[in-house]
């Protein structure tokens, strides 16, 4: 099987160059085990350690020697905040621009999700999937909440509370999550 990197692209020197290009520093030797294993991992370390930044700089070398035009690399994280850094570090260099795009996926696990599982699914199925949007799916989701006859009890006794206008303020607030994840929502 052809390799789908360059077998040079954890040499010392070039990590060093790269990480310092980076702003990185790499003065603990598992942060050098990590860099130079070739096998797939769970990376753990404590909060602010530098985990994604050590990710973000490891895909930033195979970048550079990665030669599969058909196979790519999958990142998940949990996050957004992680999915952008790692995103950031790897815009600073052309080939960590690469892994962007096509056959490769940088994500989130609910993007991940969404992308190849449950819209597939549901295509596969013939439901039209009318929008991923957050902002879409909020307005259409307070819409339905004020009007459907369905949460008329809600809204009645919202309207009854002291503090129902301030609920029913904090529902609509709560629709709309900037940089959250996309979800698809289906007509009725």
């Amino acid at each position: 099987m052809t390799p789908l990197y360059a077998p040079d692209v954890f040499i010392k020197d070039k990590v060093e160059a790269l990480a310092q290009r980076l702003g990185l520093e790499l003065p603990h030797q598992e942060q050098w085990d990590f860099i130079q294993s070739a096998e797939s991992l769970d990376l753990q370390a404590a909060p602010g350690s530098g985990k994604t930044s050590l990710i973000g700089l490891k895909l930033a070398l195979l970048s550079q020697g990665w030669t599969s035009p058909t196979r790519g690399i999958c990142v998940l994280s949990h996050t957004n905040t992680a999915k952008d850094e790692i995103t950031n570090r790897l815009t600073a260099t052309p080939a960590g621009r690469r892994l962007l795009q096509y056959p490769h996926f940088i994500g989130t696990i609910q993007a991940f999700t969404n992308t190849f599982l449950a819209l597939p699914a549901l295509r596969s199925r013939g439901i039209e999937v009318q929008t991923v949007d957050d902002q879409a799916y909020a307005g259409d989701a307070l819409r339905l909440l004020e009007r459907h006859p369905r949460f008329r009890k809600l809204n009645t006794a919202l309207g009854h509370r002291t503090n129902g206008p301030e609920l029913g303020a904090m529902l609509k607030t709560c629709g709309s999550v900037p940089g959250g994840t996309r979800r698809a929502y289906l007509p009725e």
